[in-house]
């Protein structure tokens, strides 16, 4: 996924969400406010991507995993669940 196409994904992933978060592309990353999200190296498997902040960097083996993280990280608290009985 190029950067492009990651920092649209969580353009919209965001505004879902309702959170406020300014989006940009920063070389080959993605920065999110104070966060920035890179692809990681393929010596690096099965981590995918890398969410980093201010003393932190966190791995993510998938972008569903990278979305939640970002989520908790915007202060989006637990996720609705969808209950079908």
């Amino acid at each position: 996924m190029s950067p492009p196409e990651l920092r649209a994904l969580l353009a919209d992933s965001i505004a879902l969400w309702g959170a406020e978060a300014r989006v940009s592309i920063e070389g080959e990353a993605v920065r999110v406010d104070d966060m920035r999200v890179t692809a990681a190296t393929p010596g690096d498997l099965p981590i995918r991507w890398w969410l980093e902040r201010p003393g932190q960097k966190r791995p993510c083996t998938s972008v569903l995993g990278l979305l939640r993280s970002l989520r908790n990280a915007l202060g989006g608290g637990e996720a609705q669940k969808l209950r079908v009985v």
